[in-house]
Order: structure tokens, then sequence, then C-alpha cells
């Protein structure tokens, strides 16, 4: 081999070896974050460990109490919390998280407890028999009775008394093309005397709860019995005591909508259902729970803490799933390590024979050069 030819090779020989060294530094320092990678996975995968989920108390197996995953629908529901309180959910500016239909039923109602009713296809008249219907003479009498008794109570709660000796007093009700609570109540005076009759409506003179509350009842069972033939036929009544009760829950929440407003969420159905959203929104403190209490009549500020129907358990489904995802992200960082050390072998041996040639090259221009010398000393 040449001197030139020598030259050439050694200092390919050089770029060769300091590529591999190259190369071995950048899978040193790989093999240095993937072992920073196993430690932070450790620490994730202790930490996990301790996750925990939110449960509410939904029934009993004999004497075991049974909880359920919390959730929108379970913590608002219709008897779904088995302590019998009924809870809603407010912002933290205090306005009620609604779902779209009670959003619509009360936007459609224009803040009337009983056109709300209606949209969600209840009445709170606790009868079943109207005026136009084939119900018995003695039937129609005690509906009439009871109407003239509700608005009675009513009239004097707001200090009105429209029936005397000298007049009579009688209840009807005026509809607006049909429909559930589309009209509005009547009362017609007729004079005993001339039989004279003057017709006027009905409207809501009180300044109470207790007297709007009397009103709606009063009218509710004015447009059940002389209203139009559908006027109770489409409607769940509350003559049947479960219905009753539930008239009683949505009456409660469109009472808490008309006093501290409310809101949907974006895509509400989608969203409320999602109880992994509902639990982090809880624990944030976006979301708060109140319960209403039958003593106050109100709904009262709870919380996933105080509350006792409420309690905080070991995530176990959770648990295994982190523990799946800490086992396979630990085969994948072992995989890669496997491969890096694979890469550092190659390397090596590369190295070794590179610097054998490197030493031998090295070792002929030497000679070379010592000849050289000796030529011309």
């Amino acid at each position: 081999m040449g001197m030139a030819a020598s030259q050439a090779r050694l200092l390919s020989l050089t770029a060769r070896m300091t590529d591999n060294e190259n190369s071995g530094q950048d899978i040193s320092y790989s093999k240095i974050r993937l072992s920073q990678q196993t430690e932070q996975a450790n620490k994730d995968y202790l930490a996990a460990l301790d996750a925990t989920k939110l449960t509410v108390l939904t029934g009993f197996d004999g004497a075991t109490e049974v909880y359920t995953d919390i959730s929108y629908g379970l913590m608002t529901g219709y008897n779904t919390v088995a302590c019998g309180l009924q809870y809603v959910v407010t912002d933290k500016e205090g306005k009620l998280l609604v779902t779209d239909a009670q959003k619509k039923a009360f936007e459609a109602g224009n803040g009337d407890l009983n056109k709300f009713l209606a949209a969600l296809g209840y009445s709170q008249a606790n009868i079943d028999v109207t005026n136009n219907g084939g119900a018995s003479d003695e039937d129609k009498a005690l509906a009439q009775q009871r109407i003239h008794e509700a608005w009675d109570k009513y009239l004097t709660s707001v200090g009105l008394h429209y029936g005397d000796d000298e007049h009579g007093l009688d209840f009807g009700y005026t509809s607006f093309g049909g429909g559930a609570f589309s009209g509005y109540a009547t009362y017609t005076l007729t004079d005993l005397n001339t039989g004279a009759k003057e017709t006027k409506a009905l409207n809501y003179e009180g300044t109470t709860r207790e007297q709007r509350e009397m009103y709606d009842y009063a009218l509710a069972l004015t447009e059940g019995f002389y209203g139009d033939s559908d006027s109770l036929n489409n409607l769940k009544t509350s003559a049947d005591p479960e219905n009753a009760a539930y008239v009683k829950y949505l009456t409660n929440i469109f009472q808490k909508m008309a006093q501290s407003g409310y809101y949907t969420e974006q895509n509400t159905a989608e969203t409320i259902k999602d109880n992994k959203w509902f639990e982090k929104q809880l624990r944030e403190g976006n979301l708060l729970l109140e319960y209403y209490s039958v003593n106050d009549r109100k709904f009262i500020s709870t919380s996933i803490d105080s509350d006792s129907s409420i309690q905080e358990v070991e995530d176990e489904r959770e648990i295994a799933r982190i523990e799946r995802d800490y086992q396979n992200k630990l085969s994948d960082l072992e995989a890669k390590d496997n491969k890096f050390d694979l890469e550092l072998r190659k390397l090596d041996t590369e190295h070794s024979a590179l610097q054998t040639e490197y030493d031998a090259v090295k070792g002929v221009i030497d000679k070379n050069v010592e000849k050289s010398f000796q030529i011309f000393s």
C-alpha cells in the first residue's frame, strides 16, 4: 500500500471511528433517558395506586349498603339516592344545571308551573274525571266541589270573596285552541235575583310562595276538569300517589330554576352522562350539590366530603387499568433498552475491528516514514 493510499485509509478509519463513538454516545444518552422514564413510571404507578372514586348509596342488599359510582343522573334523579333526599347540582354562582328537557319545558311554560309540568307529561291535578268525559254525575260533582274548595282557599288567602247570599259563584276555564294548560281559569258571578251573569278571568293576585302554590293547584284542577278532552288524558295526574311524588320532585326543580336561574352544559346529554367529567367537576368545586329540606322547604348546600350518602372508595377498576398501563409501559421501555444494548454491542464490535485496522494502517505509515528518514539521513 502506498503512502498516499495509507493516509487516505487512515483518515477514513478515523472518521468511521468518530461516527461510531458518537453513535455509542447517543445511545448511552438514550439509555439514560429510558432510565429516567422508568423511574418516573414507577413514581406515577405508586401515586396512582391511591386512585379513588366517589360512590353514592343507592340501596341495600339485606343489611349491606349498596353504593354506585357517582353521576349527574344518579344524584339528581327521582328516588335514586337511598337516603330519600332530592339533590340538585349548581355552578359556583348557584345556577341550576338542568337537562335539555327541563330547560325546554321551563321556557315553553314561560315561568308557569302547570305548563312546565304539562310539557314533561304531568299534572298536579289530583282528579281523573273531566266535565266532558264519561264520568258519573256524582264523580263530576265531587270534582267541582274540590275545585271550589281550592279556589276558596286561594281567594281567602289574598283577601278576596266573590260569592255571597245574593250571588252564585261558578268556576270555568277558557282554552286557547286546545292543548294542556293553554288558557286561563274564569269565575262567573250570577245574580241570584236577576239571573244576570258576569264572567271574568281569575288572575293571580298573591305575593307569597304559598299563595302561588294554591293558585297553581286550583288552576290545574280547573283546567283538568273544564278544559278540552285531552287536558288530562295526555298527562299523568297526581291522583296516582306515585305521580304525585314525582310532580313534587319536578315542582322543586321548577321553583329552584325560577329562584336561582339555570343553565345547561354544551352537548348536555353527552356531557352530564359522563360520570368521570361530573366527578372531576365536583372535586374541583366547579359544581356544587344541594339537597331539598322538607322542613325548610328549600334546597340546602351539602358537599362530597360531608354528605353521608357519598363515600370515597378505592377505585379497583382504575387501579387495574393503571397496573396494565404500567406493565405495558415497562415492557416497552425494556424492549427499547434491549434494542439499545444490542446496538451498543454491534458498535463495540465494529469499533474493535476499526481500531485493529487503524493500528495496522498506522503501523504501515510509521514504517514508511521511518524508512524515508533513513534514506535521506
